[in-house]
């Protein structure tokens, strides 16, 4: 429950139980108040009655305006709307506490009621036709932020959608709309075919990690969901700063309206596994926390390559100090959408990671027949060529803008010269990679361990004859 909901359910029952104890303190308070007790009952109902009428005007607004109805319609409702909404569930509640606990006649408190309401209803006219057409909008999700849209004459990029207004972006200038007159002009959505239905899920996530992470890990999550098809790639947008944390939203865009659920559910799921996988969460409610304390710092460049690092499996285990030292070892690149990474038959013995973005493997199966192989943030290719210094076997290109990492030999040689127990933690980490690769899950597979120390062994053997290990250095030295 909410700390201000926790205080006023309080408040209410210890009224409550305050006007029901006759003798233990009404009567004591009439008498020291030289007050009718009687009188005394009133004023501790009608503050019991009061601040219960407060609850629930803050349960109508919070819960039910901002809760639920924002959660059904998918948008925001003005705060005018819970305001005045507020406003009616407590008049009603004081004319009902008038009249039930006073006893007061409040036929003429009535009437004043109607007379306001017909002056208010005038004054807001303009906002009410406003606020019907913004309703209508949001409702029949014509086209959502970040849309190319065309509404008359007019033609933008959706920057917001109020209740009131619609808001272009060009590259010259912002164009406001009213949601009145949209509703009379034609409406070409340029972004968005007439088959593809946008989907999106909201999450917060806390301050210590920086929206590049984020991105990287929500995007990897929504590429990996399946059983349903996605027209384009998806759109990750950090929407607001909020005192939980940061509220992402991931946009994605299916083919079949009809696979709407079932695209949610996979999506959610994905999302929550790459989470998972990288260690992280939603962040928690910090209502009612202590200022100063359990206050998350902002994450910077460094600190989201290292925690891209410590997500990558092949250095799954490895000691903070170690991570870091790899870290300053790494070379970035960046490609546009649709560039090459790497040819068919390159002779570069590096290891490429995948930090932002999807990149696509092209190469030759087991029966020479082409076959298309993708990898998303924290996955990585071209161990071969990095451990038994072998050219690359496939095609690789950027299907998206792309970051990615490489780790050269010469780094790598590096490591291994100022650590060399790292030699026992790689073999057991591609061994591990290989030997799950290689399986089909099964109970017996799982407990067949002489493939995966076939493994071990081989990956040592490679890394101790490419790169001039002796090999009593390494064995049996633990994971570093």
């Amino acid at each position: 429950m909410k700390t201000s909901y926790r205080w006023l359910v309080t408040a209410t029952v210890v009224l409550i139980i305050l006007s029901n104890l006759t003798e233990g303190f009404i009567e004591p308070i009439a008498y020291v108040l030289k007050m009718d007790s009687r009188s005394v009952w009133e004023w501790i109902a009608g503050a019991a009655s009061l601040v219960f009428t407060f609850f629930v005007a803050r349960f109508i607004n919070q819960e039910f305006i901002h809760g639920y109805v924002e959660q059904t319609i998918e948008a925001k409702v003005p705060q005018l709307i819970g305001t005045i909404t507020s406003g009616v569930v407590i008049f009603i509640g004081c004319c009902l506490i008038l009249s039930f606990v006073f006893g007061r006649n409040i036929s003429t408190l009535l009437a004043a009621l109607a007379g306001s309401a017909a002056l208010l209803g005038f004054a807001l006219k303009d906002f009410a036709v406003a606020l019907f057409a913004g309703i209508i909008l949001n409702l029949e999700k014509s086209f959502q932020v970040g849309d190319k849209v065309r509404i008359g004459d007019k033609q933008g990029t959706v920057d917001q959608i109020t209740w009131r207004n619609t808001i272009l972006h060009t590259d010259d200038r912002v164009i406001t709309i009213p949601n009145v007159r949209i509703m009379n002009e034609a409406i070409q959505n340029l972004s968005t075919a007439a088959n593809v239905t946008l989907r999106s899920v909201e999450l917060t996530i806390d301050y210590d990690l920086s929206v590049e992470s984020v991105e990287r890990i929500l995007y990897a999550g929504v590429l990996g969901a399946t059983g349903f098809k996605q027209e384009k790639p998806p759109n990750i947008f950090a929407r607001k700063m909020t005192q939980d944390g940061i509220l992402y939203e991931v946009q994605y865009f299916i083919t079949n309206k009809t696979d709407g659920l079932k695209a949610d559910h996979a999506v959610i799921k994905n999302i929550l596994d790459s989470m998972r996988r990288s260690d992280i969460s939603v962040a928690l409610p910090r209502h009612g926390v202590v200022e100063g304390l359990n206050r998350s710092k902002i994450s910077n460049r460094s600190s989201d390559l290292f925690h891209l690092i410590q997500q990558v499996r092949l250095f799954r285990n490895f000691s903070d100090p170690l991570c870091l030292e790899i870290m300053g070892l790494l070379v970035t690149h960046r490609f546009p959408a649709g560039a090459r990474v790497l040819h068919l038959g390159e002779i570069r013995n590096s290891l490429f990671i995948v930090a932002e973005g999807s990149v696509r493997q092209q190469g030759l199966n087991q029966d020479n027949q082409t076959q298309d192989e993708f990898f998303v943030s924290t996955e990585f290719f071209g161990r071969r060529s990095l451990v038994a210094c072998l050219p690359h076997s496939a095609d690789v290109f950027a299907e998206t803008p792309t970051l990615i990492y490489e780790l050269q030999q010469s780094a790598l040689q590096i490591l291994i010269r100022n650590k060399p127990e790292i030699v026992d933690a790689l073999a057991n980490n591609l061994a591990q990679i290989r030997w799950v690769e290689s399986q089909q899950n099964t109970l017996e597979d799982r407990q067949n361990t002489d493939s995966l120390e076939h493994f071990i062994s081989s990956y040592r053997g490679q890394i101790e004859a490419n790169y001039d290990v002796a090999p009593m250095v390494t064995h049996g030295v633990s994971t570093p």
